[in-house]
């Protein structure tokens, strides 16, 4: 009888150690990168603009955007543009800018809604060799105030939304020596005291030799423009505090053009392909792609995965007004969308839409920035069976990608964020004495790579807390690595629950109420007990049509759990959860609605104690 042979699934170490090997395009090099010795990509673009610039002239006749039309346009009006066409005005607004004396280095807030006119002056920055400031536009005055006065930018480009609100701020900013606030669209139809405060850009001037000179890389500084020269800065979420100014390099920002890519190689080379198999794929030519850009693009997420990885294939990117999922789900029909990314609640939501076309398929499914519940990657395949599924985990302080997680080995480990990236190391250490766990332990994460931030600026205080002599980054992320080198993340290490001196991972919790097909949204807190220190408490929104109370949730959740996990209230919410601009859940919102309930409630009995 003949024997059937297995062939043995390469690990991903030994997918690491084909992908790196010199010749390869993810071979790496060793070199000085913040006064430490670092693996790094070797064939990282040198800036920005030397990445951007060849992307839209390869792929300049294909559309790039479908966006909303500047209000005070009709709300569902929009535009659609070429690479071309985008380039184009990008030219002008950058010499625009050049006639200001914006020069390389120099920082420049963009700010708005995704559309093509943030779009466009994002990329104008970059052109300039100049320091995009990317402007939460949800911010209240005092946070917006704050972030404009800590990078002091040159310039402040918006949309007309947020001119209304940083309009009738100049007066504040000029004293912390923010620059003009120019708009890419009209201001006519704003208030008086805001209009007073912005400007229109007005590109009329702009002559055609000065596109030229962008355009070939001379003047204005062009000429010492490296890898090494400020290159982006974001913002953090501000949850406990103002946002802090996360300031990286040209190089920093850039790994995710290579970094992204590793995963779905690392599955073709795990699922049997060879090299030459591999390297026929990665480089045959493909469909255009139609990406839904849901998440801001302020956000590293939206920014530096989405923006620039579908700007490398020559995509095309759908933008919303406002997210909204049933405005959603028609735009992924209407416009034929084929990838859906962002945060997990995006997905969940957009499969949970009875709007959706049963028949529907997407071909790539991909999200992080936040904890998707376990059950996702199950459900994302059983609804689009043929689709690439994944998710990955990285933040502002990392420029996004540090481990990635793709194809049967996500479905199989719905739970792990993946492997790091070769030029990423990850470790998990003891909270207090940062002493290194062994694999299994659950414990802090530390992260280290090319795409670490440089600083906070103007903050050496938060730097020093936040990366230590050897570059580790503190995530605040709380979780373990499993035999295989995956990560599995827990909980933010302020959000863990402590119940009687055990800890309890908040996403134990909701794994387990997330089975619970009532249920749309989901989130574990704390609530105080004068006992334990701390219980569970949960609260939940509703799936579209579902009806159910919190005693059928408990009901449905309780066998699920151990015993110190269960909850003690759920709070059945009328509306969404409270979410920030990234899409991540509020926990410190929902910790607060949960409480309030919980305070009005009779107190619960301490359990009797054993006889000893």
């Amino acid at each position: 009888m003949a024997t059937e042979t297995v062939k043995r699934q390469r690990t991903f170490e030994e997918c690491d150690a084909i992908l790196t090997a010199p010749g390869m395009p993810f071979e790496m090099v060793e070199m000085d990168i913040g006064g430490r010795r670092m693996r790094a990509w070797k064939n990282t673009p040198p800036s920005f603009r030397a990445y951007l610039i060849p992307k839209f002239k390869e792929f300049a006749d294909r559309e790039i955007v479908s966006s909303p039309i500047p209000m005070p346009a009709e709300f569902y009006a929009r535009e659609r543009l070429t690479y071309g066409q985008v380039y184009e005005l990008a030219l002008e607004y950058a010499a625009w800018m050049r006639g200001l004396g914006v020069v390389v280095g120099d920082r420049v807030a963009v700010g708005g809604r995704n559309s093509t006119g943030w779009l466009s002056t994002w990329l104008a920055v970059h052109l300039l060799g100049a320091v995009p400031v990317l402007l939460n536009d949800l911010l209240t005055d005092d946070a917006q105030t704050h972030c404009l006065g800590i990078t002091t930018p040159k310039l402040v480009l918006v949309d007309e939304e947020l001119a209304g609100k940083v309009g009738r701020l100049r007066a504040e900013l000029s004293k912390r020596n923010v620059g003009a606030v120019y708009c890419w669209s009209s201001v006519d139809h704003l208030p008086p005291a805001a209009r007073a405060g912005v400007k229109a850009i007005d590109t009329t001037s702009v002559r055609q030799a000065d596109k030229d000179a962008i355009h070939a890389g001379m003047g204005g500084g062009l000429e010492g423009l490296n890898q090494f020269s400020d290159g982006c800065i974001f913002f953090t979420s501000g949850t406990t505090g103002y946002p802090k100014a996360v300031i990286s390099t040209q190089r920093g920002g850039l790994h995710n053009v290579i970094s992204a890519a590793v995963s779905p190689a690392r599955m073709f080379l795990r699922a049997g392909l060879s090299v030459a198999e591999l390297g026929a794929m990665m480089s045959a030519p493909a469909p255009q792609g139609v990406s839904l850009i849901s998440i801001l693009l302020f956000h590293v997420t939206g920014n530096l995965a989405s923006l620039l990885g579908t700007i490398g294939k020559g995509g095309k990117m759908v933008f919303q007004r406002k997210w909204n999922v049933k405005d959603a789900v028609k735009l992924v029909v209407d416009e034929k969308v084929t990838t859906m990314g962002g945060v997990p609640a995006i997905a969940t939501a957009i499969i949970q839409s009875p709007d959706l076309p049963k028949d529907y398929q997407f071909t790539a499914v991909s999200y992080g920035g936040a904890p998707p519940p376990e059950r996702l990657a199950r459900d994302l395949k059983s609804r689009f069976p043929a689709a690439f599924v994944g998710q990955g985990w990285g933040m502002t302080e990392t420029n996004a990608v540090v481990c990635h997680l793709s194809g049967p080995d996500y479905i199989a480990k719905p739970t792990s964020v993946g492997a790091a990236v070769p030029i990423c190391d990850i470790k998990i250490v003891d909270p207090e004495t940062r002493r290194e766990l062994p694999r299994g332990s659950f414990g802090l994460l530390l992260s280290r790579g090319e795409g670490n931030m440089r600083e906070y600026l103007n903050n050496p205080k938060a730097t020093a807390e936040t990366i230590d002599a050897d570059g580790y980054v503190n995530t605040g992320d709380m979780g373990y690595i499993d035999e295989d080198g995956c990560l599995h993340l827990g909980d933010r290490m302020k959000d863990i629950i402590i119940r009687g001196g055990e800890n309890i991972a908040s996403a134990e919790v909701e794994n387990a109420l997330a089975l619970d097909d009532n249920l749309a949204e989901v989130a574990a807190v704390s609530v105080p007990d004068d006992v334990l220190g701390e219980r569970v408490g949960a609260i939940v929104s509703l799936a579209p049509g579902a009806r159910t109370t919190e005693a059928e949730v408990l009901a449905a959740v309780t066998p699920r759990l151990r015993y110190p996990a269960r909850p003690v209230i759920v709070v059945v919410h009328p509306e969404p959860l409270p979410r920030n601009a990234n899409g991540k859940i509020i926990k410190t919102d929902c910790r607060k609605i949960v409480r309030d309930i919980f305070a009005t409630r009779p107190k619960i009995e301490a359990p009797p104690r054993a006889k000893l």
